[in-house]
């Protein structure tokens, strides 16, 4: 799933059991692929509690993300990318967007079902979540990407067992898989301490002034939900921002996110609200939702609204770090 709360999908259909695409229900490999394989390889880690494997340097790899996408151009490695999915949950970097936007998409707003997916012949897999991974919505599973021998490797911050306490470091345990996978190890640790140094730059900036009561939400079609965890809590906090949803009551038990009714809202009286969106039309829904409901807020009345890209919220990707910027500035301008 995306960073976005939870949502049902009605009418997917769940398809067929795995897709045999060679004789011996293998995704066929090129023989380019297959001289690359050799020294480090394969490449193996513990993802979400499964272990994947890599045999050889990935020429067909299907991105679930813009955001994923936009990782791997800055890897070096954009050219190995033959799809992406979920193209309008979220925006790209500028300088990036055209390249970005050559890849072909196979899905606007949710994953591809199983047998799209499985069409493209990949030989990787990457996500932000295990989400997209849910058979029940009609995705391709772990074990019908295995059957085929596609690995699939998910976010560490989008696992299940941590998605409730994802942080925007954990991207660089994600960098450190790919650039052994790619062959990429010293462009992975160039980003890993740039995207550091930035971090850093934040938190000299806003340590020491005093943390700014936020109200983490997110707003779709008329529906208020409150953000009690994830990647989102950890860019508020490295911005300078306290969440004024705590898990006290047990809001955020199951999930780290919850629908909510405006008077728990109000009765925390935020001054300032952090969102995330998917585009400016859902950022300005959003702003005017929020402003119509909560007008007596110290938030409304500052106009103290700071909308973040979905991309920026999503596990996996640098964008966090981005995040971290543009939630600092609204919030210790």
């Amino acid at each position: 799933m995306t960073a976005r709360p939870r949502t049902t999908v009605a009418g997917l259909a769940v398809l067929a059991t795995a897709l045999t695409l060679t004789g011996c229900g293998t995704v066929a490999r090129s023989d380019s692929a297959a001289k690359h394989a050799g020294a480090g390889y394969p490449v193996s880690v513990t993802d979400c509690g499964r272990k994947v494997s890599v045999p050889s340097p990935p020429e067909r790899v299907v991105s679930m993300h813009p955001s994923i996408t936009e990782l791997l151009i800055q890897l070096g490695v954009g050219d190995r990318v033959v799809a992406q999915a979920q193209s309008e949950m979220g925006g790209t970097s500028e300088n990036l967007a055209d390249e970005v936007g050559a890849v072909r998409t196979l899905s606007k707003t949710t994953p591809p079902d199983k047998e799209t997916l499985i069409k493209q012949e990949p030989d990787l897999v990457l996500s932000g979540t295990e989400y997209e991974f849910n058979t029940e919505m009609g995705f391709a599973g772990y074990d019908d990407l295995a059957a085929l021998e596609i690995p699939a490797y998910t976010a560490t911050a989008g696992c299940e067992e941590r998605r409730s306490d994802g942080t925007v470091a954990d991207v660089f345990t994600d960098l450190v898989f790919l650039g052994d996978v790619f062959g990429a190890q010293e462009r992975a640790t160039e980003l890993e301490r740039a995207a550091r140094a930035r971090l850093q730059k934040v938190t000299d900036r806003v340590g020491k002034q005093e943390p700014v009561r936020t109200a983490l939400v997110y707003v779709e079609a008329g529906t208020l939900y409150a953000i009690g965890g994830a990647v989102e809590t950890d860019i508020l906090s490295r911005a300078g921002g306290v969440n004024v949803f705590a898990d006290d009551e047990g809001l955020f038990a199951d999930f780290f996110s919850a629908e909510v009714n405006a008077e728990v809202v109000l009765a925390e009286d935020p001054d300032a609200f952090v969102f995330s969106v998917n585009n400016p039309e859902h950022e300005q829904e959003t702003r005017d939702y929020l402003a119509r409901t909560f007008p007596e807020t110290d938030a409304v009345r500052d106009d103290r609204l700071v909308a973040v890209d979905n991309s920026f919220v999503q596990p996996g990707t640098l964008a966090g770090v981005d995040g971290v910027e543009v939630v600092a500035r609204g919030l210790h301008p």
